[in-house]
């Protein structure tokens, strides 16, 4: 706003329209926008599970992330910790120095399919980790927040409740993409490419190489969690925010000359 900037709040955005500058953003009840450029930063939504009640707890004891905050609401506490991927394992790693226990969740028979070799090391060598394959959650309970968690054996059928107040869902997330339909390269699991993959690509329409972040689509760029490839860390994604607009600002100039 100190500079100039508009904000259009609230706005649907539904689509990008055309192949080169100027494009067309169509919104959901509102005149099109023409714009020389745009940066796509529309993140992405943590995968959930499929159980009754599961919107009530969450911040009341479902997590998405382990750090120091989580670790210290949970200190000396059981907890368990779904998935079976690297995200999955660090936390449990992380968390096992600080909760009593920690229960691992997989839908797996175990953990050599998704999870790098050095953290199942680490996960079988902790007296604290207690991985259940084969064991998904079926049950949450509780008043103002989690208090107690039901899971099943797949294997056998058996459940058991436990008194466990946190648990930490970490079996990825979607990127916020299906606006964007096909108008730019997506990755298999519909992140959006920048970069080096766009120029490995044959949709790349110019002579010059994309600049960093820049998708498909000359001038329009990606950053942060909906981008293929970063980091899916808040810092990161800020990061990327301020350099991208030096790439915004050339492509202008490169436009105008």
């Amino acid at each position: 706003q100190k500079f100039g900037a508009t904000l259009a709040l609230p706005m649907d955005v539904q689509s990008i329209e055309g192949t080169r500058p100027p494009y067309q953003l169509k919104l959901a009840e509102h005149t099109p926008i023409s714009c020389r450029s745009i940066v796509i930063a529309s993140g992405a939504t943590y995968r959930t599970l499929d159980l009754e009640n599961y919107e009530k707890f969450e911040g009341r004891g479902i997590h998405y992330a382990a750090t120091a905050i989580e670790a210290g609401l949970c200190h000396g506490e059981e907890v368990i910790v779904v998935g079976g991927g690297n995200s999955a394992g660090q936390a449990a790693v992380y968390l096992a120095g600080r909760a009593k226990h920690v229960h691992m969740l997989v839908r797996g028979e175990g953990l050599a399919a998704s999870m790098s070799e050095y953290l199942i090391r680490r996960i079988d060598a902790s007296d604290s980790i207690t991985l259940h394959c084969q064991t998904a959650i079926v049950r949450l309970d509780g008043d103002d927040s989690l208090q107690h968690v039901t899971w099943r054996n797949r294997e056998t059928g058996e459940e058991s409740t436990h008194p466990i107040c946190h648990v930490f869902t970490m079996i990825g997330a979607v990127p916020n993409t299906k606006w964007l339909g096909d108008c730019v390269l997506q990755d298999e699991k519909g992140f959006v490419c920048t970069g080096q993959p766009v120029a490995d690509s044959d949709e790349w329409p110019l002579e010059r190489a994309p600049e960093p972040f820049e998708t498909t689509l000359p001038g329009v760029f990606a950053i942060g969690d909906v981008r293929a490839t970063s980091v899916k860390r808040v810092a990161s994604a800020v990061g990327e925010g301020s350099i991208c607009v030096q790439f915004v600002h050339r492509t202008l100039a490169a436009e105008k000359a």
